[in-house]
C-alpha cells in the first residue's frame, strides 16, 4: 500500500485569518428584481409575433384587394 494511505490524518488548526465573518448583505438577493428580465423578454417577443401575425393578415387583404394583383 502506499505511504498515503496509510498516513493519518490531522486536522489543521483553524487561523484567524479563516474566520472572517460573512459580509452583512449577504442574507439579501442578488438582484431585488429577478422577474424583469422575464417580462421584457416577453413583451419583445408579444410585439414580434404580433407584427408577424399582423403582417400576415394585411397581405392577406390585400391580395383580395387587387393591389397585389399579377
Amino acid at each position: 500500500m502506499s505511504t498515503a494511505v496509510l498516513e493519518r490524518i490531522v486536522e489543521k488548526p483553524v487561523t484567524a485569518a479563516a474566520r472572517v465573518s460573512p459580509p452583512a448583505m449577504e442574507n439579501e438577493p442578488a438582484d431585488p428584481h429577478p422577474l424583469v428580465p422575464v417580462f421584457i423578454a416577453g413583451a419583445i417577443s408579444l410585439a414580434l409575433s404580433g407584427l408577424f401575425i399582423g403582417t400576415i393578415l394585411i397581405l392577406l387583404a390585400l391580395q383580395n384587394s387587387g393591389v397585389m394583383a399579377p
